[in-house]
């Protein structure tokens, strides 16, 4: 009775044993061998990624200020507000101006005086200003003035318009301008004396005058 039960041990229950024991053997030296195995990718523990480790950072060199499109690097200068500042106590001269400028892609302020256009002066920064000389409460020549007294407008390109007959004499009283235009003036000389000071208009290619 004991010898069928002994063959059946030997022969079917050990054999299967040693398989199972043999599968169990090959799955563990799998495992241990894919732990030891290098990592690559993108699946990498988010510690390791914020370990501070140089060779997992990327780092992209830093412009200088002065390289930076609107950045002064004068310490407390407001950035750029628009393309041009455009002054002139005439409402017909200012929507003149605005829609010959804006038409050409240029971004433009309007003030009505040399007040108002120090005020926005004090704001932001402009890469050219255009004005009338002969305005109320602050005229075009007082302004100048105070823009040369500005440091963060002390460069800014300055053109003037005046209907004033002698030029001559309007140019000798601010001589350190760019240029005069007389009244009426001439759009395709006056936007290409623009374009000559400070390029195409800077509102289609620089991100700091964009709204």
């Amino acid at each position: 009775m004991l010898a069928p039960i002994q063959n059946l041990l030997l022969y079917g229950l050990v054999p299967l044993l040693v398989v199972l024991a043999l599968i169990g053997a090959a799955l563990l030296y799998a495992a241990s061998r894919r732990r030891r195995e290098p990592e690559f990718g993108t699946d990498a523990p988010e510690s390791e990624l914020d370990s501070g480790d140089p060779a997992l950072a990327t780092t992209v060199p830093a412009l200088p200020a002065a390289a930076m499109p609107g950045v002064d690097p004068r310490p407390g200068s407001p950035g750029f507000a628009a393309d041009l500042l455009l002054v002139d106590d005439s409402a017909v001269a200012r929507a003149k101006l605005r829609r010959l400028f804006e038409t050409c892609g240029y971004r433009a302020q309007v003030a009505r005086d040399g007040v108002e256009a120090l005020a926005l002066l004090d704001k932001g920064r402009y890469r050219l200003m255009i004005t009338d000389l002969e305005m109320p409460n602050l005229d075009g020549v007082g302004l100048i003035g105070e823009c040369l007294r500005l440091g963060h407008a002390a460069a800014m390109p300055i053109l003037a318009i005046t209907g004033h007959d002698d030029l001559q004499d309007r140019l000798d009283a601010c001589h350190q301008i760019s240029g005069i235009h007389r009244k009426p003036w001439i759009d395709d000389d006056l936007v290409g004396h623009v374009s000559s000071l400070v390029g195409r208009a800077a509102s289609h290619t620089d991100p700091a005058l964009a709204n």
